[in-house]
């Protein structure tokens, strides 16, 4: 979970600890949620959010003219070495510290210019010349600016219509161009899907099925992020913090991110990545009123300004304190604004919230997540209803759990907040932090437009706060459903937010292998993925589309929900396609994140017991509990140092499982060897990351002789070795020894996840692209 920093948990505990038994055990007692959010409210104070604006210093979000001087500078000595995209990103930083009546800003932009120009990104180096003489670039060195002008304008002239987008993508640097495993088309039609169904029983609450039999491969359907928040500093990372990720039970994806490595990776997500479309680029504009947030384009800026950063901006260190999830639980509400959540709150009765009472306890264990409304589960006479759902996405066009069909935000609101199962010590942390915010937004300035019924739509994002830009608007008492719906948005959030995963290459581009791994680069909701529930070994696979266009100049795909719904033309999609043939009326099921690929059953169940307070009885679950399948994760994958057969786990000692043979290992020589094989796998890839494959194959060729030594070949540690060896290989030239490791790789990859998972098409595609590589070279010889 994305919980605040330490320093305000410390100080929400101290909060905590200040009330006395009675109140505790009456807040404990609470389900409510509008009660829960008014009990923190009647136990902070001004000083509670002096003291969270005082842990916000530590997180710089102002604008500085000096910091900018020296990231331009920074850029400077990039652009002498040539190294012309981690110039464009200094630039970029230097552009999101620069004051916008400071000169830096426009000296910025034409900097970045000429990076750009550099990386033959022609449009984007015109855009930034324009910005840079909006800004007040210097007289006197004009002249070179507007040369530059003119040789971007005859190289876009002499492209053919209609080729400019792709012969700037032909002609970047291999790092520019997105991988395919990131990349989703956005030429599908928005016309409703007859294949997929949602479904309604007690025991599952709302899920998906497939009306008719679909192929492996095939598209499901299509689903745009409500909203979302981007995770800063997230970088290329190794495999002990992948390991953590992945024993931490990380939702949507099949590993998380970490730090960055290496001194080419050191810029992070938010330095990377539009702050609104999520959408890679070394083009980023900044927000005019705060050095954090920047975007792909104007366009994604305005959008941003009027769904939320209006008002986040003035609090833009106070989010970042509190924590990925709290911002995108406040972000949510303040998007939908009052009407939305006052026809959400009138669906589901009288009630304030929704809590245990609207799932039955006999039918808790099978729902995946919080995907049941509140209804009475009984009253289908055949225990199921079923509405067809739109390809897009949002919502079933007749949903019997949502009031308003096709809204988004009543699916949203309609998922459980689970209350009960939030320990009270963590509903706590939840109702102060979101009560500290309300009255942090309420310092800030009038309340949102959305929230008083008021057009904001043409308000422009100029930078100003909302009290400097709004003309009216006072905080009534009634407002406090604005907290109190952020606060259901958190508890959702716990077993309901989209882990949002790319596929990030790194920025070395002269070298001849480019190292990419898998980065959790920010947290959404998305209303229709929420309804499909969980199974260890899904049926499903899901690809994110970070921005939904080629450039910033395209134009933006328009979602339409309803008349009267928010509604984003850019942002975040997921397509998910099935990862297996399914017949007629078999569920959809995704995979929260512990696979049984990855765990053993009794730390799969665990984990999602711990985050999404469900008990897992899904196939792969019940078939491990009953009889783990020999060579399944449940063994040990050690090999007995005597004969070699597989280790079986004792209660102090790995034993062989031959009978008659003495052989036998201890739980801490098993780890001894398992903590240097992985020491050596990572000093290997690090080496690898510095452009230095002969020393890695050396430390690689040595791992590979112990793993040999102690592991079977069905240790996952095996497929990694192979993996990184072909990398080490290709870097090279020795296409064919590196394509001998990934046939290598690819079987082990087989077994460990199986014949349809993603990890063995990604090992596939690696292998055909050596293979296609050496071919090429032989006939180059012949």
């Amino acid at each position: 979970m994305d919980l605040p920093c330490p320093d305000w948990i410390k100080h929400a505990e101290q909060i905590w600890n200040r009330l006395d038994a009675v109140q505790k055990n009456q807040f404990s007692a609470q389900s409510d949620i509008d009660e829960i959010f008014d009990f923190g409210q009647s136990n902070i104070t001004p000083d509670d959010v002096r003291v969270l604006s005082g842990i916000g210093k530590t997180i710089p979000v102002q604008k500085c003219a000096q910091s900018a001087v020296k990231l331009r500078e920074r850029g400077n000595d990039s652009f002498k070495a040539k190294d012309y995209t981690s110039a464009a990103q200094h630039y970029t930083q230097g552009a999101c510290q620069a004051p916008g009546d400071s000169e830096q800003l426009a000296l910025c932009y034409a900097n970045r210019s000429a990076a750009l120009f550099h990386l033959r990104r022609y449009q984007e180096c015109l855009e930034d010349i324009g910005r840079a003489l909006a800004h007040g670039y210097p007289s006197h060195l004009q002249p070179k600016l507007l040369s530059r002008r003119a040789q971007c304008q005859s190289f876009i002239h002499t492209q053919q219509p209609g080729q400019e987008g792709t012969a700037t993508a032909l002609q970047a640097p291999a790092s520019h161009i997105p991988s395919p495993a990131t990349v989703v088309s956005h030429t599908h039609s928005h016309s409703p899907a007859t294949g997929v169904s949602l479904r309604f029983g007690p025991e599952k609450g709302r899920h998906l099925v497939a009306v008719e039999g679909r192929r492996a491969g095939e598209v499901l359907l299509e689903d745009q992020a409500f909203s979302c928040v981007l995770i800063p500093g997230q970088g290329l990372r190794g495999g002990q913090e992948q390991q953590q990720e992945e024993r931490e039970g990380r939702r949507g994806g099949r590993k998380g991110a970490g730090v960055t490595r290496g001194a080419k990776g050191a810029f992070g997500t938010e330095e990377r990545c539009c702050h609104h479309c999520l959408c890679p680029t070394v083009c980023l504009v900044p927000c005019p009123g705060c050095s954090y947030a920047r975007y792909c384009g104007q366009l994604c800026q305005e959008q941003a300004w009027q769904e939320h950063h209006r008002w986040e901006c003035p609090l833009g260190a106070e989010l970042r304190a509190v924590g990925v999830l709290a911002q995108l639980a406040l972000r949510v509400a303040l998007k939908a604004g009052l009407q939305q959540v006052q026809r959400a709150r009138g669906t589901h009765g009288d009630a304030r919230s929704l809590s245990e009472q609207e799932v039955p306890e006999e039918g808790k264990s099978n729902i995946g997540r919080g995907n049941t409304c509140g209804l009475d589960t009984t009253s289908p006479p055949a225990g199921q209803t079923e509405s067809p759902l739109p390809h897009n996405a949002s919502m079933p066009t007749s949903d019997p759990c949502v009031g308003s069909h096709g809204n988004a935000y009543q699916c949203v609101y309609s998922l459980l907040p689970h209350v009960e199962g939030h320990a009270p010590s963590l509903r706590f942390l939840y109702a102060v932090t979101i009560a500290t915010l309300y009255q942090a937004l309420q310092q800030a300035g009038p309340p949102p437009s959305s929230w008083r019924g008021g057009d904001y739509v043409n308000d422009s994002c100029d930078g100003q706060s909302p009290c400097e830009n709004a003309a009216c608007g006072t905080w009534k008492p009634e407002l406090s459903i604005l907290g109190a719906t952020a606060l259901r948005h958190l508890l959702q959030l716990r077993a309901n937010a989209q882990a949002i995963i790319t596929e990030r290459v790194s920025d070395e581009c002269d070298v001849a292998v480019q190292a990419s791994r898998e980065v959790r680069v920010a947290t959404a909701i998305f209303p229709t993925l929420s309804l499909m529930n969980h199974a260890c070994r899904p049926n499903t696979s899901v690809t994110f589309d970070l921005c939904g266009r080629r450039s910033p100049d395209a134009s933006f795909p328009q979602l339409v929900l309803s008349s009267d719904s928010v509604t984003s033309v850019t942002g975040v999609s997921v397509t998910v396609r099935a990862s297996k043939d399914l017949t007629a009326g078999e569920e959809l099921l995704h995979c929260y994140g512990p696979h049984c690929s990855r765990m053993e059953v009794q730390e799969r169940q665990r984990l999602l017991l711990e985050q999404y307070m469900f008990t897992c009885q899904c196939e792969a679950c019940l078939q491990d509990l009953q009889s783990p399948a020999e060579g399944s994760i449940a063994s040990t994958h050690y090999k007995c140092p005597k004969c070699g057969k597989p280790l079986q786990a004792g209660a102090e000692v790995y034993v062989c499982v031959r009978k008659g043979c003495s052989g036998q290992v201890s739980r801490g020589q098993v780890e001894g060897t398992l903590q240097a094989l992985r020491a050596l796998l990572d000093e290997a890839l690090e080496l690898l990351d510095m452009d230095r494959p002969d020393d890695a194959l050396k430390l690689l060729h040595e791992a590979v002789g112990r793993a040999r030594r102690h592991l079977l070949d069905t240790h996952k540690l095996q497929g990694q070795l192979c993996d990184a060896t072909a990398r080490a290989y290709a870097s090279m030239g020795r296409w064919c020894e590196a394509a001998n490791q990934l046939s290598s790789s690819v079987e082990c990859v087989r077994r460990q996840f199986g014949e349809d998972s993603l990890e063995l098409g990604q090992q596939l595609f690696k292998l055909a692209h050596c293979t296609s590589t050496e071919g090429k070279l032989a006939s180059r010889c012949v």
